[in-house]
Order: C-alpha cells, then structure tokens, then sequence
C-alpha cells in the first residue's frame, strides 16, 4: 500500500474509533454527544479541510483552505465570538479580502 492510502486509512479508522466512543459515552450516561455535535458541527468542517491538506502533502489547497475558513467562522458565529455589529463590517472586509486576493493570484 501506498503511504498516502496509509495515512487515509488511518485517519478514517481513527474517526470511527472517536465517534463510536464518543456514542458509547452518550449511552452510558457521561456526555451528551448530540448537544456537543450541534454545538461544535463546523469543527467537522476545519477537521476535513486539515484532512484535505493533510493528504495533499501540505500543498496549496483552495478546497481544504475553504473549508477551514467556512468551519472556523460558523464556530466563531455558534460560539458568539462575532456580535450583531460584526454583520456591519463582514461585507465590507470580504470585499478588501476578495480584492487583494484577485490581485495577488497568479
């Protein structure tokens, strides 16, 4: 087997293994997984991305980098890191963002 086909079974294996124990928790009464997945869902969206990175040898990736922004801020949003007034100045800075962006690309 190849090590990249290694490291992807790995990574699904060690997945399987954290949900069945996090369940298995949840029925024996210690944690209430299904409160911990509605509230940290888009960590599962920054842990593919990182996945995606990970398995591309840690190469440029407009895929995993969107997924790691996109989970980041709903976590931020689910958390109430960002106020109502961060809706002001979102559209704005996403408009400078998506400008040096278009700018710098080559």
């Amino acid at each position: 087997m190849s090590p990249k086909r290694d490291e992807g079974r790995i990574f699904f294996g060690l997945f399987l293994i954290v949900i069945g124990t996090l369940f298995l928790l949840e029925k024996l009464g210690y944690l209430n997984f299904r409160q911990i997945v509605a509230s940290y869902w888009p960590a599962i969206l920054i842990l593919l991305g990182v996945s995606i990175y990970i398995g591309r040898g840690f190469k440029s990736s407009s895929e995993a980098a969107f997924l790691i922004l996109s989970g980041a801020f709903f976590l931020l949003l689910k958390l109430h890191i960002f106020q109502k007034h961060f809706w002001q100045y979102l559209w704005p800075a996403l408009l400078i963002v998506i400008g040096i962006w278009i700018i710098l690309r080559r």
